[in-house]
């Protein structure tokens, strides 16, 4: 008979992974191939809908299973599906269609079901299920169509980097080998170091120079995004509370992953962080992208009012870029907007960008918002926000990311000029 696995046997669920395959691999005839379907909810449920939906999707998908077919849950969001003697992708398309149907048109359930599911095939995509799960896991959030993908590893990036990356990214956190730079955030006004964004860099000693953008997109995808984050909390602010007792007057900004969004401790841990360093809370910016609320978008909110009535202020990163940022903005309870650099750097090239600048300065400005401009690289960039009553500038024009010394003798520079 067809099972399901449910959420009290996780632990029972690693154990007997090679033996799910191998059940599936012995009920295959020749020539024909198994099946792997990560089914995963599109938005993450609270904890207590969680439980309810992997049990509604469990008695959705019940119609379809074969005899020897297999279900289990790995979260309170996401259920694989594992199908023997199939004939190839097109019979797990085919399978994966029907259970899309099932979720979707299911009238019984109280919980709506729209689900991403991808698909991995054994062995052309993994000779393991682990690797087999890895894989449907990321066809169905990088390769989908009409939210149903299949896994291509030429397109496998993401995959390419964790195998890079892994070992050494969990070696750097154990072994404390990250650092920080500051980044200058400067006045239109008067050219004032205002404060300063901390951004994470890791230098290793055999891989070189890693990217931020794969550092975050790696320790996300292996769940280790909230401990990289209460490092950058607890680095930067320590390192802000030694420029504030060197008579440093300006903010920092840190920034939060989409995950982090989902941490129901987060307000908590900065809290505590804040009054360990002794750091007003009205200081500490922290920074959001619009990616970081479109999984649970209530449960964003939720955690951003806490924050805010911590004290902390709020800006929404690369504004401009996504394509909902409108009606975020009658939402979210953020101070500031930080407009992308992919509109500043062509400000003089393009009069549909510059225009575009300008209506976001005069927006934000209406809404009681501070703006800043992000990637200003050139003196015409600096005189068009000027001109146009932008509130802060940072960019290669004043300065790169810079260290913790390096960034004292810029800001002590900058005072002295004053």
């Amino acid at each position: 008979m067809p099972s399901f696995q449910s959420s009290l046997d996780l632990a029972a669920i690693e154990f007997q992974q090679s033996q799910y395959l191998q059940s599936a691999i012995a009920a295959t005839q020749a020539q024909r191939q198994c099946g792997v379907l990560h089914i995963e909810l599109r938005h993450r449920p609270h904890a207590k809908q969680g439980e309810s939906a992997i049990q509604h999707m469990a008695q959705a998908l019940q119609p379809m299973l074969r005899e020897h077919d297999q279900l289990f849950q790995i979260d309170n969001q996401t259920v694989v599906l594992l199908l023997p003697n199939i004939a190839g992708v097109s019979h797990a398309m085919l399978a994966a269609n029907r259970a899309q149907t099932l979720l979707e048109d299911n009238p019984e359930s109280i919980v709506r079901l729209h689900p991403h599911i991808g698909i991995a095939i054994y062995p052309d995509h993994g000779d393991n299920l682990p690797d087999l799960l890895h894989a449907a896991c990321i066809a169905a959030r990088e390769f989908g169509q009409e939210n149903i993908g299949v896994y291509e590893a030429e397109r496998d990036w993401l995959g390419t980097q964790i195998a890079r990356l892994e070992s050494p990214l969990r070696d750097a956190l154990e072994q404390n080998r990250f650092h920080l730079a500051f980044q200058p955030k400067i006045s239109c006004i008067d050219q004032s170091v205002t404060g300063a964004e901390i951004l994470l860099r890791w230098d290793d000693e055999f891989l070189g120079s890693i990217p931020p953008d794969q550092i975050v997109n790696v320790a996300e995808h292996l769940g280790l995004m909230d401990t990289l984050t209460r490092w950058v909390i607890q680095s930067g602010l320590r390192q802000f509370a030694l420029f504030r007792a060197d008579g440093f007057t300006g903010s920092m900004s840190l920034n939060l992953c989409p995950s982090n969004l989902s941490d129901p401790s987060l307000a908590a841990y900065i809290a505590n962080a804040l009054e360990v360093w002794s750091i007003p809370a009205n200081t500490l910016t922290l920074e959001i992208t619009e990616s970081a609320l479109i999984d649970d978008i209530e449960m964003a909110l939720k955690q951003l009012y806490q924050l805010k009535t911590m004290g902390c202020m709020l800006a929404l990163d690369d504004f401009g870029t996504g394509y909902s940022s409108l009606s975020y903005l009658k939402r979210l309870p953020i101070d500031e907007l930080k407009i992308d650099r992919s509109f500043i750097k062509t400000i003089e090239a393009s009069s549909k960008d510059a225009a575009i600048v300008q209506s976001i300065i005069e927006l934000a400005h209406r809404l009681d918002l501070t703006v800043t401009a992000e990637g200003v690289e050139d003196i015409v960039g600096v005189e068009f926000l000027q001109q146009h009553h932008c509130d802060t500038i940072q960019g290669f024009f004043y300065s790169r990311p810079l260290t913790f010394d390096a960034f004292k003798v810029f800001y002590a520079k900058s005072e002295s000029t004053q």
